[in-house]
């Protein structure tokens, strides 16, 4: 359990410091018209597609 709840932990605060250091920046682009694939093309983010599709993904649900 304690194993568990740890790996939980560990992928909270990763979620986390994703958003906090590209979140606001990605949803952003997201209002100006940029895809995930141009974002991805045009800036060079240190984190995977999946986190960015996450971002994106999560504020456009949350706009509707």
């Amino acid at each position: 359990m304690e194993e568990m709840n740890h790996g939980y932990f560990e992928e909270a605060l990763s979620n986390f410091t994703k958003d906090f250091a590209y979140g606001g920046a990605i949803r952003h682009l997201v209002d100006h018209g940029y895809t995930v694939d141009r974002i991805i093309r045009e800036f060079h983010y240190p984190i995977s597609r999946g986190a960015i599709e996450k971002i994106v993904n999560e504020y456009l649900a949350s706009k509707k």
